[in-house]
This record gives C-alpha cells, sequence and structure tokens, in this order.
C-alpha cells in the first residue's frame, strides 16, 4: 500500500510541473533593456546636470568675448575689418601699455614667489607659536578696499610730507628724494612694489599650505643624510613645492594683467602714460576717449595674451608634476 501511494504522489508531481512550464511557456517573456538604452538615458542625465552651468557660460562669458571679438572688427565708421589692429599696431601708447603689462607680470610673479616662499618656510618651519596669527596678519591687505590701499601708498610716496619723504629727511637725503608717482621712470615700479604688499599674503598661504603637505619622511631622511638649511630648502622644499608655484604663476599672471583700481586711483596711467597698461588703456579709450571699437580690438589683444601665457605656463606643468614626483622618489 505504501509503495501504491508513494507512486500516485510521484504521478502527482510530475503532472504539476508538467502544468507548470506548459504555462510558462504561455507567458509573455520580459522585455530586456538594451545597453545602448542605458548609455543613451546616463548621457541625458549628465547634459541636464550640465545645461545650467553651459547656459551660464554661454550667457556670461562666451557671448561677451564673442561680441568684443565682433565689435573690436568694426571701425568707429562702421567698416568691417582688421583697422583698429592696424591702428594698434601703430600706436606708441599700446605698445607702451603691452610692455608695463609684461612687466606687470614678470616683476609681481619674482617679488610674490620669493616673498611669499620665504615666509612660508619661517612661518612653518621656524615658528613654534602663532603660525595662526601671523597668516592672518600676512593676509590682512587682501580684505582692504584697493581705493583706501591707494590713498595710503599715495600719501606714503607723496614727497615733501609723505611717510617715505620723512625717512629721506632723517636720513639727510631729503634733497634727493625722487617723485616716485610723478617720474616716469618709477611710477610702475612704485605701483608695482604696492600689488606685491598687498597679494603676497595669497602667495604665502598657499606655499604653507604646500610645505605642510610635504611627508615628514622627506625632512626627516634629508636631515639623516645631512642636509640642513639652505641645502634642504633648494633640494627638498622648493622642488616639492612646484606644483603649488605653478599654480600660482597661472594665478598671478591673470592678476597682474587684469590689474586696474591701483593704476588707475595711484597715476591714472600717467605720467605721459608711463604707467599704461593694457587694462587702463582699455578703459581710457573706450569711455574717455569713446573708442569703443578700438578698445575692444584692445581688450581681445590683452585676451590673447593673457591666454598665449597662460598656455606656455600651462604646457610647463607636466615638468613641474613629473619634477616633483622625482624629487619625492630622490628624497625617498
Amino acid at each position: 500500500m505504501e509503495l501504491i501511494e508513494k507512486t500516485n504522489e510521484a504521478r502527482d508531481d510530475q503532472k504539476s510541473s508538467r502544468s507548470r512550464a506548459a504555462g510558462a511557456s504561455f507567458r509573455q517573456p520580459r522585455p530586456i533593456r538594451r545597453r545602448g538604452a542605458v548609455l543613451g538615458a546616463r548621457r541625458i542625465e549628465v547634459f541636464l546636470y550640465v545645461l545650467p552651468a553651459a547656459l551660464l557660460f554661454c550667457l556670461f562669458i562666451l557671448l561677451p568675448i564673442l561680441s568684443n571679438i565682433a565689435a573690436s572688427l568694426v571701425s568707429e565708421r562702421g567698416r568691417f575689418g582688421l583697422g583698429n589692429y592696424v591702428m594698434a599696431a601703430a600706436d606708441p601708447v599700446f605698445w607702451v601699455a603691452v610692455e608695463n603689462s609684461l612687466l606687470w607680470v614678470v616683476l609681481t610673479l619674482v617679488l610674490q614667489i620669493a616673498v611669499g616662499f620665504f615666509l612660508a618656510v619661517l612661518i612653518e618651519l621656524h615658528l613654534p607659536r602663532g603660525k595662526g596669527l601671523f597668516r592672518s596678519l600676512l593676509f590682512l591687505p587682501m580684505v582692504i578696499t584697493p581705493s583706501v590701499i591707494a590713498i595710503v601708498f599715495t600719501t606714503i610716496y607723496a614727497p615733501e610730507y609723505g611717510l617715505l619723504y620723512g625717512v629721506f629727511a632723517w636720513l639727510g637725503l631729503a634733497n634727493s628724494f625722487p617723485a616716485l608717482l610723478g617720474t616716469p621712470s618709477t611710477a610702475s615700479i612704485a605701483i608695482i612694489f604696492v600689488n606685491v604688499w598687498q597679494w603676497s599674503g595669497f602667495f604665502v598661504l598657499m606655499y604653507c599650505v604646500g610645505i605642510a603637505a610635504i611627508d615628514r619622511e622627506y625632512l626627516d631622511a634629508a636631515a639623516i643624510d645631512g642636509a640642513r638649511g639652505w641645502s634642504r630648502i633648494r633640494h627638498i622644499i622648493w622642488p616639492l613645492c612646484r606644483g603649488t608655484t605653478l599654480s600660482l604663476i597661472v594665478l598671478g599672471t591673470i592678476q597682474a594683467l587684469q590689474q586696474f583700481p591701483l593704476i588707475d586711483l595711484m597715476t591714472q596711467g600717467g605720467p605721459a602714460n608711463a604707467s599704461q597698461t593694457l587694462a587702463t588703456y582699455i578703459f581710457q579709450t573706450g569711455f574717455t576717449e569713446n573708442e569703443m571699437h578700438y578698445a575692444s580690438a584692445i581688450a581681445v589683444v590683452l585676451f590673447l595674451l593673457a591666454l598665449i601665457l597662460v598656455a606656455l605656463e600651462y604646457q610647463l606643468s607636466g615638468g613641474g608634476i613629473a619634477l616633483t614626483s622625482k624629487a619625492g622618489h630622490a628624497a625617498r
């Protein structure tokens, strides 16, 4: 009896399995989501995320650049062509502005990098306490309004009553004190010094971050090998901060080329256009002389100059990163 019951149960199981298989054969297959559809959905999602930023970029950056280029190709008489660029090539003030702009880039970068790196080394490696206080004090000039800075340093540079004149008088050199802002050979240098004073704190902070990020094993290994003082700075710290230096070069170049408030407030591009830069010359030709198309051409030249300089510095950044990695392996 038990054998018969088991046989009947086996038959019932076979029938039920067959019925389930038959039912499953009549079910509709599930739709298979293709890989291309998934990639297309992801692309649409990425496009929607990027779309707001792209619209803002086109509206506030790309469109003004293109409209400025178009305006530079139209002369004041309405003629289309390169007349504004030909006029710039024959304009002696334009070449003075180009020369002063390049002078600004070179001097500000050299001085700010030297001062910033030197002070950062002192703060990070030779100052046991009060690092935050000194960083804050060095950062303070950056938050001061350029108009206030211009008034203060114009008073300091003033002959007969300025602070610097008082120092010369105390040394018995009052008769040899030059009018720094009124002499063509010293006007640009005097304003560049003010710019260096204002922005060196930013370079100090960036170098402090770069030095703090250096692995202490490198410095300890250098100390064991006998590298101290200038040798450690030259062969270990400076190469490992090269990435920071190249970033500061790019940022400093852009800041130097677009510097306008200090020059306009302290000398207005004078005396005799001696401190004129491309930024101030654009303002003078466009808003003072009402030659907007010629000012647009000068702005295009300034844009191309900044683009070329930054592109060259970007090409150097590859070597800088390689040099930093080599220096790290050498320190190990």
